[in-house]
């Protein structure tokens, strides 16, 4: 045997293999010349070649196992296994590999994407990396199926045939950030779950803490709603929670009569149910308890004193009563929506938004408590039903002597973004920003059953 310096024993089952595996040729006029360098650093080039056969495949190839030269009309080849090989070369090629081409072929995306790599050359293996550097045979990995970019990369491959390269072809994918104002960090260092879809984006005056109380029902782990709590004003900021599939209504009524302190939330921040005692003003939930029957735990968490505002009775069991029975019937319904995300809360943060505080104002009895009392209060509402959102808001003006019976919903309706210029907060940040902007800008009463 000539070129290679292998026993007799591995030239036998070399030769077996080349009977077994389909061996793919090169014809005469394909190339001139084919250098084979051996681990050895032996060194042997053949010219006057009438065919060269890969068997199993490429060098580099996992399923292939050696090249076979013939030259001179010989029937009598030089056989060289891929295990004793550091390299080889043709040269004086006529033959070309097509370049792999990319679909889609790199460009601005907004998730994550899947690309596919094909080759105009039947038979070409593909070879590609992601980390920008050159793949080959030996570098990089087979292209076997579709590849899922979910960062911004840059895609490089080549194709090989009978140990010829294509020309590389490389393409840039890029993510880009379509959510700017969403609650990445800092914000999620506060609160863990502030990407969730009914988030507000979070305050950062330093003077905000979170309360997530959370059931378990149907052997998952379910939040009831989560509260942003101002520890300075000791005054609720904010109640966003959502109905879905695994917040259904079992009908589990109303299970406390009094209120107790949030778990979650230092006591020494917190208002009691007695705080409120003879106030004149009744504790109104933001969070109703309606809003959450599918287990007791979760409608007992509704009667945390961080959930409620002082209300007035007539605002209470009035318009805002009718407000939050408006979002529980369509929340409920599966039919309307397949979630529905909703903001509930009173004006704390502007000198002119608040109305006063319980010991203090004229509807008072005898109560000490410096519990702070919006002058407005306000929802806001995001739906989705097959991935089509719409969102609209409430604002209502907590004044006594409302009336307790049928109301006017568009008279209190707003867009998303009027209720944000009223109050400076940032509803739905986690929406995609140009969903965001489109949904937040108006509102059509058709699209609510009114």
């Amino acid at each position: 045997m000539k070129g290679g310096r292998c026993t007799m024993k591995k030239i036998q089952a070399f030769l077996l293999s080349a009977v077994c595996i389909l061996a793919a040729a090169l014809p005469a006029a394909a190339q001139q010349s084919v250098t084979v360098t051996l681990k050895d650093s032996t060194t042997h080039s053949f010219t006057s070649i009438d065919s060269v056969r890969l068997v199993g495949g490429n060098f580099g190839d996992p399923m292939g196992v050696g090249v076979k030269i013939y030259v001179n009309g010989s029937t009598q080849s030089h056989d060289f296994l891929y295990s004793q090989m550091l390299d080889i070369v043709i040269t004086g090629q006529t033959i070309t590999v097509a370049a792999p081409v990319f679909s889609p072929n790199g460009g601005e995306f907004l998730q994550a994407t899947t690309v596919s790599i094909s080759c105009a050359t039947t038979g070409a293996i593909i070879y590609y990396t992601t980390d920008g550097s050159t793949p080959t045979a030996t570098h990089g990995t087979r292209y076997t199926g579709p590849i899922t970019i979910s960062e911004t990369t840059t895609l490089s491959a080549i194709a090989i045939k009978d140990g010829v390269s294509s020309t590389l072809a490389t393409a840039t994918f890029t993510l880009v950030d379509n959510n700017v104002n969403a609650n990445k960090n800092p914000e999620l260092a506060q609160c863990s779950v502030a990407w969730r879809m009914e988030f507000p984006h979070l305050g950062t005056a330093g003077n905000y803490v979170y309360s997530v109380p959370t059931t378990t029902y149907n052997n998952q782990e379910v939040i009831t709603y989560q509260i942003e709590w101002d520890i300075t004003k000791k005054s609720n900021h904010w109640t966003a929670y959502r109905f879905d599939a695994n917040t259904p209504d079992n009908n589990f009524g109303r299970t406390q009569t009094r209120f107790s302190v949030d778990p979650n939330i230092p006591t020494q921040y917190q208002w009691t149910h007695d705080n409120y005692t003879n106030s004149g003003f009744s504790r109104g939930h933001m969070c109703m308890s309606d809003d959450r029957q599918y287990n007791e735990e979760s409608n007992t968490q509704t009667f945390y004193t961080t959930n409620i505002h002082p209300q007035h009775q007539s605002h209470n069991a009035g318009v805002w009563l009718k407000l939050e029975q408006w979002v529980n019937s369509r929340g409920y319904d599966r039919n309307f929506c397949d979630t529905l995300y909703v903001v509930k809360a009173g004006t704390i943060d502007k000198a002119d938004q608040i109305r006063g505080y319980t010991d203090t104002d004229p509807l008072n009895v005898h109560c000490s408590s410096h519990i702070l009392i919006p002058q407005y209060f306000y929802m806001c509402i995001l739906v989705v039903k097959d991935n089509q959102y719409k969102a609209i808001g409430f604002w209502t003006e907590h004044t006594t002597g409302q009336q307790l019976g049928t109301i006017t919903y568009s008279d209190y309706a707003k867009s998303i973004d009027e209720i944000e210029e009223l109050t400076g907060l940032d509803f739905f940040c986690n929406l995609p920003d140009d969903i965001e902007a489109q949904v937040e800008a108006s509102y059509d009463m058709s699209d609510w059953n009114q």
